[in-house]
């Protein structure tokens, strides 16, 4: 827990591992700004095999955390995407992992992208340049 590689859940026996430019989830990024590669391995067994997942990358916001984009995962598969972060717009990243076919019963803002069932949400990032 003091490396702060950990994360939460919803649901029990899940896996999520995730490291983002070669960083672990709750490590410090060196990064000012530019774009930066996410390896997420994303697990719960047989009974999930195949199912689809989003992957939100959050950032600071005003109301709730901004979306900086939503990337379509698969459980039981390791998923690989890059996104351009900017310390001018907060110095944290996290990924919250959702199931698109199930609603939010407590939903954000109208229209907000994780207006649908949290499954889990990584440790954050910090950025620092």
């Amino acid at each position: 827990m003091r490396a702060r590689r950990f994360f939460a859940t919803r649901v029990s026996g899940l896996r999520l591992d995730a490291t983002a430019g070669g960083v672990r989830m709750g490590g410090q990024l060196p990064l000012t700004s530019g774009d930066v590669r996410f390896r997420v391995d994303l697990d719960r067994g047989q009974d999930w095999v195949g199912k689809r997942l989003d992957i939100q990358v959050l950032r600071p916001g005003g109301a709730a955390p901004e979306v900086a984009d939503v990337v379509p995962a698969t459980a039981g598969a390791i998923t690989e995407f890059t996104v351009p972060l900017d310390t001018a717009d907060g110095n944290w990243v996290v990924l919250r992992i959702s199931d698109p076919t199930q609603v939010n019963g407590s939903p954000g803002p109208a229209g907000h992208a994780c207006n649908d069932w949290g499954v889990a949400y990584s440790s954050p990032w910090w950025l620092q340049g």
